[in-house]
């Protein structure tokens, strides 16, 4: 009896030290709970947000002008001569001025030509859904390919974030193609990664048909296709004949319509634009309008429009040279850097890149999340987070005097990010060996 007493305690005092909560445990679960409660916030406000503006963008650009640009090819009409208002009348949209004819490529506007078909609000809410479907697809690959650096809390956190950010809103606002072009893009990367650089290769093509801009990744796509040459030309030749088939498939006659009409109408709504265009052409033109005032009879502005195209591409250019010199050993390169980096840089330096394009980031924001994750620092989350900031702040600025330097925030947000990469392919890059010096044996 003697003995039992003693080991009954001990039993009851190891049930007691295993009921009791260990302090440390307690903390861990309630962060990891506060991440996933604050992720259904962000998601939750931004289904919110872009449900209750949806309904009356219905009979409004860009959707009327994607819907009027289709109906003209399905009556065989002519797409880029058309004037657009007599139509939106005709079919009860919304006309905005400054766009008198269609400005899509001939492969966007007979893609949507099977949305098309439908009556306008049925094809509204079609071409809604498959927005709704191309940023899930963006948000399941992003979960995915940064499963092994960040909880399923934080992977949470990130996507709630995406959905309620200001890129999106403005993506259903406008009922833009962009998330479409966005999932095409990480397809694409995820078909690299997988091993079938040839079909990544078509997906780009397919995408720069659509929109032109993603061309500027395709250089991009076929040099890391493999080490080896013959599956570069392969890859080459595969993405050429697919592009062909596309030209004959959607008319030779349209592609030099949309060169003559479109791209002309495109190049003025560019150059007069003052807001909502984060890109450094535009800055660079813009700085230089400032100091005439705005002035739309000033002469020198297509001057500046082209000087800051040169340098938006030396920029692009800078950001390949970048991944080539550090990355010209195939074992050493970063790749998913290098896709990064050159996503932001296509953003940064093409002319035109509204607000919505920038929902192509969500996947390198969340790399940039994974990687401060795995080697954090206070330097490097702030000057992150800053950046998340800057890039969501989409707004209309009133005061005269700060108008252009502010207007400008999203961009400086996305060139940080930029640097951000920059720094992580410099980290990330083999160090040399350290040179011996030789020291003589003493005597």
């Amino acid at each position: 009896m003697a003995e039992v007493f003693p080991k009954g305690l001990l039993a009851g005092t190891a049930i007691r030290q295993a009921l009791k909560p260990d302090p440390e445990i307690v903390e861990r679960a309630s962060y990891r709970w506060t991440l996933v409660a604050l992720a259904l916030v962000l998601a939750l406000f931004g289904v919110v947000h872009v449900a209750s503006k949806l309904p009356p963008r219905a009979v409004r650009n860009d959707f009327a002008h994607y819907y009027i640009a289709s109906r003209l090819l399905l009556t065989g009409a002519d797409v880029y001569s058309t004037p657009l208002e007599p139509e939106y009348d005709r079919w009860g949209f919304h006309y905005a001025r400054g766009i008198p004819t269609a400005t899509n490529p001939p492969f966007l506007v007979g893609v949507f030509a099977s949305i098309a078909v439908l009556p306008p609000r049925a094809a509204f809410w079609a071409w809604t859904l498959l927005e709704t479907v191309s940023l899930g697809y963006v948000l399941v690959v992003t979960w995915q390919l940064t499963s092994s650096r960040l909880s399923a809390q934080a992977r949470m956190l990130v996507c709630g974030t995406i959905m309620a950010s200001a890129p999106v809103y403005w993506h259903f606002f406008f009922s833009q193609c962009q998330l479409l072009i966005a999932a095409m893009i990480l397809a694409a990367y995820r078909f690299r990664r997988n091993g079938r650089p040839a079909v990544a290769c078509l997906l780009i093509a397919t995408a720069a048909w659509l929109k032109i801009f993603p061309v500027l990744l395709l250089p991009w796509f076929l040099w890391r296709a493999s080490p080896s040459w013959k599956m570069r030309w392969k890859c080459l030749g595969a993405t050429l004949a697919w592009s062909m088939g596309i030209v004959v498939a959607t008319g030779w006659s349209s592609w030099e319509q949309f060169r003559a009409r479109a791209v002309p109408v495109l190049e003025v709504w560019v150059s007069q634009a003052r807001h909502f265009n984060f890109t450094v052409p535009s800055f660079v033109k813009n700085a230089a309008w400032s100091v005439h005032g705005f002035n739309p009879e000033w002469d020198g502005l297509h001057a500046w429009v082209r000087i800051g195209a040169v340098i938006g591409l030396a920029l692009i250019t800078l950001a390949y040279g970048l991944c080539w010199r550090i990355g010209r050993r195939w074992k050493e390169a970063d790749l998913e850097m290098e896709f990064c980096l050159l996503n932001a840089a296509m953003l940064a330096g093409i002319t035109e890149a509204w607000g919505h394009y920038f929902v192509i980031l969500g996947f390198p924001a969340a790399v940039a999340v994974a990687r401060v994750a795995q080697r954090p620092t206070s330097g490097r989350a702030v000057t992150l987070g800053a950046s998340f900031v800057m890039l969501n702040a989409m707004t209309s600025w009133p005061s005269p005097w700060l108008e252009f330097a502010v207007s400008y925030i999203p961009l400086y947000g996305l060139l940080m990010l930029g640097a951000f990469f920059v720094c992580e392919i410099r980290c990330s890059a083999p160090r040399p060996a350290a040179p011996t010096t030789f020291v003589p044996q003493p005597s």
